[in-house]
């Protein structure tokens, strides 16, 4: 065998080899993408908000029946730590589908947290499902919180 046939027969391997690729595997996490809010100028104590978030998860684990569960947590950038809410079943327990959807989250007012006026801040969303696995996190736009007095 010549050099040249040689480095055909491995070029041809090579190219061979490279079109098979392992079967792609599910991701377990849950998966958010932004998409509205219905509010980016919001009175202090006043204006309540709905931000609408589309969801994707692949085993279906989304939500829990105990209401007393969080699985929504939800950040305001000025505060250290978020608030968490109930999300109830997305499917039946123990159903393994991929689903995908949207769904509203209804926050109460915002408030000024210092003595000035106006104070902004963006609210950084992230959901974890039954299997312990957290989602990305979706962040808003800036949010402006103005005095109502």
């Amino acid at each position: 065998m010549t050099r040249l046939n040689a480095l055909l027969l491995l070029m041809t391997a090579g190219l061979a080899h490279s079109g098979c690729s392992p079967e792609e595997v599910d991701p377990v996490a849950p998966a958010l993408e932004w998409v509205s809010i219905s509010h980016t100028t919001i009175a202090s104590f006043a204006t309540p908000m709905v931000v609408t978030l589309q969801y994707r998860d692949h085993q279906g684990d989304l939500g829990w029946s105990d209401p007393d569960i969080h699985a929504l947590e939800v950040l305001d950038a000025r505060l250290e730590a978020p608030d968490t809410y109930h999300v109830p079943p997305l499917t039946p327990d123990g159903m393994e589908l991929d689903i995908q959807g949207t769904f509203d989250v209804h926050l109460p007012p915002l408030f000024l947290l210092g003595n000035g006026g106006d104070e902004s801040t963006r609210l950084t969303f992230r959901i974890t499902d039954r299997a312990g696995n957290a989602s990305n996190a979706v962040t808003s736009p800036l949010l402006l919180i103005t005095d109502t007095l």
